[in-house]
């Protein structure tokens, strides 16, 4: 049996265009009225609250997550010394265990919190910019429509309102997490292994001045592929606006044969390098947490070793936990750039 509209429920309230859009257009049209509008002011009126929600949630997280180093440090210390005359009460024990499963339950609440919110914000951002464009577009007079035409239009309702919607929703809360999880991340490593915790450091700043110049070749890259795709469907909508007239004079190949151009030609192979660059940048990326830790532990073996002792599991385990919680930060945290930039494109 096909879908039918009646088989699906309806939709909240909260989620209908004409709700959304009234709230959006409300603070869109002070910003008019500024005389200086703002996409990004009107956006933060209208759903900073929630953002700032979906904000508190990660921070919960980031936070507690960085409980479960200590408490398997203190766990593995306790194993290591049971049945010896230094050893703790078994009570200790318990409570470690018991403090891990609840660190875990509040983290993955916390996240789990954090992603609907920014899920539900994703979605009425869609709605609010998609709706606003699609105004905009049935109020142009004669002269505006000139400017811009339908595939553009269409472009900007589909494709650019979910980038902006995406970074917004997704990515903005990783421009203060990601620097938070590296430098608490960081600090714990210090007092874990010292002064070796600075090679991986080193390592961090001579890999950024690379990721900053692939992000930079991708921003250019994305530019010119959005150029082409506008063209290509300026060309698609005049193919289609005048399909009689093309298909009377036999100008089918023609035709043809510029959007084969524009599309094989120029799209295709601005697609191919960004690939490349991309591809680049995400060797780097893998890369990056494996040569911190590496150095890290290959110059504490050769040349500290003692001041907190030889590389026992204890230190091991704790620093190789640290190093996979600023792996995401490390990973993900460069890959907030390109977002960036194609929400500014």
């Amino acid at each position: 049996k096909p879908l039918q509209m009646e088989d699906t429920w309806e939709l909240g309230r909260e989620y209908r265009p004409e709700v959304v859009n009234a709230s959006f257009q409300r603070n869109w049209q002070e910003e008019l009225r500024s005389g200086k509008p703002s996409l990004f002011r009107a956006t933060m009126r209208t759903y900073g609250l929630s953002l700032a929600l979906g904000g508190f949630y990660k921070l919960v997280k980031d936070l507690v997550s960085f409980l479960n180093p200590i408490l398997l440090s203190r766990l593995i210390g306790f194993v290591s010394r049971y049945n010896t005359p230094s050893a703790e009460p078994i009570e200790y024990g318990y409570f470690y265990a018991i403090s891990m499963f609840l660190v875990a339950t509040v983290q993955n609440v916390a996240f789990q919190q954090h992603w609907v919110q920014n899920q539900r914000v994703n979605c009425l951002l869609k709605i609010s910019y998609t709706t606003a464009i699609y105004r905009k577009t049935m109020t142009l007079s004669n002269d505006a429509r000139q400017k811009y035409s339908v595939g553009g239009i269409v472009t900007h309702m589909s494709v650019d309102s979910q980038r902006v919607a995406d970074f917004t929703a997704n990515f903005s809360h990783h421009l203060w997490s990601s620097p938070l999880q590296i430098i608490l991340a960081l600090y714990l490593l210090y007092q874990t292994l010292g002064w070796c915790t600075f090679a991986g450091v080193l390592v961090m700043l001579i890999s950024i001045p690379t990721s900053a110049r692939l992000s930079r070749s991708m921003r250019a890259l994305n530019k010119m592929l959005m150029g082409y795709r506008d063209q290509r469907m300026k060309i698609m909508d005049e193919v289609l606006s005048g399909i009689k007239i093309i298909k009377l004079y036999a100008w089918e190949t023609s035709f043809l044969k510029r959007i084969d151009e524009i599309r094989v030609k120029l799209e295709l192979s601005t697609i191919r390098s960004y690939g490349v660059v991309q591809s680049m940048f995400s060797f780097i990326v893998t890369l990056v947490p494996f040569a911190v830790s590496f150095s890290t532990f290959g110059l504490y073996s050769l040349m500290d070793n003692t001041s907190h002792g030889p590389l026992t599991p204890q230190l091991v385990f704790v620093s190789l936990t640290l190093f996979n919680m600023v792996r995401f930060p490390l990973s993900h945290g460069p890959m907030i750039i390109p977002a960036l930039l194609e929400a500014m494109v």
